[in-house]
């Protein structure tokens, strides 16, 4: 798959920003996944295809074109470090492979995960929100210079508005930084028999 194809899939123009393709990819996702559509036959390969065009269309510039991202190789920290939080993401201090680690114990303190691809750097996560609102929180990995970007969405899984995401960034951030947190979610089930 090339770019211009990956963009057609997830109807996308050139030079669509992160947050548009995050939008474009969730939205295709939520109309072709086997969950949504368990009668379609090719619901399994049509979501496939659309990680990949994801993974595609977010990978970083080619080198030179842009200042040079962390490499992976990187020696992994052995203290806490700060996490910057800005709206709906935060920036951790650390290569992407390490910040993905560190991410998928966090977000499993949080909730349920449901969708884990490190290659695409994509983790989805069920939370129950402390309104008892069950809700998707999709987060998504670039490597910085100075770091790794994690952008953060958090959308309902049924008709009720969405709650803020604000609480909850900040728990995962004070999770990722190694600090205690009073969670402003609840693990999926719990409380119920």
């Amino acid at each position: 798959m090339d770019e211009a194809e990956a963009r057609a899939l997830l109807g996308v123009a050139a030079g669509a920003g992160p947050g548009e393709l995050r939008t474009a990819f969730r939205r295709r996702l939520r109309q072709a996944h086997p969950d949504v559509a368990p009668a379609d036959p090719d619901a399994a390969r049509a979501t496939a295809r659309l990680v990949s065009a994801y993974a595609l269309l977010r990978r970083p510039a080619p080198a030179g074109a842009c200042a040079p991202s962390v490499p992976n190789e990187a020696p992994v920290a052995t203290t806490a470090a700060p996490v910057v939080v800005d709206g709906d993401s935060l920036t951790y201090p650390a290569p992407p492979d390490e910040v993905y680690r560190r991410l998928v114990a966090a977000a499993d303190q949080l909730g349920e995960l449901t969708y884990v691809d490190p290659d695409a750097r994509l983790l989805d996560t069920v939370v129950t929100m402390a309104d008892g609102t069950a809700c998707s929180l999709l987060a998504s990995l670039q490597g910085r210079a100075y770091g790794t970007e994690v952008f953060l969405t958090l959308e309902p899984l049924g008709r009720e508005p969405c709650p803020p995401a604000e609480p909850l960034v900040a728990a995962l951030a004070a999770l990722l930084a190694g600090g205690e947190t009073l969670r402003p979610a609840r693990r999926t089930g719990e409380g119920r028999r």
